[in-house]
């Protein structure tokens, strides 16, 4: 099975994708569903920031995602200042659920 991770471009600010890797490869948090199956990291995304929104850069790493057959994402840190979800992330989250792929809302 294919997955990817999409982070807001916020979260670049601290994280290395260390902690979502290593949840990953041992198959723990948000990844433990996956421990009697293979699976695959097909994409570690970031989106374009808020300013820019889904924008043509943004929507083709989406379309990317779908194209390379990807069933699962799971949504790393994506909160904004006040604790709500990335717009930009949520509306991508909708993007791609409408394309069939399963949304998980976290890594690790």
């Amino acid at each position: 099975m294919k997955i990817g991770v999409l982070n807001c471009l916020e979260s670049n600010k601290c994280c290395a994708g260390a902690a979502c890797l290593n949840a990953f490869n041992r198959h723990e948090k948000f990844f433990e569903r996956y421990k009697d199956e293979p699976v695959e990291l097909t994409a570690f995304a970031r989106c374009n920031g808020c300013s820019a929104g889904i924008d043509d850069g943004f929507a083709e790493k989406l379309d990317r995602m779908v194209s390379e057959g990807i069933k699962a994402v799971h949504l790393g840190v994506c909160t904004v200042k006040d604790g709500a979800e990335c717009p930009t992330i949520t509306k991508a989250a909708e993007y791609l659920s409408e394309r069939g792929i399963e949304i998980i809302r976290g890594t690790h």
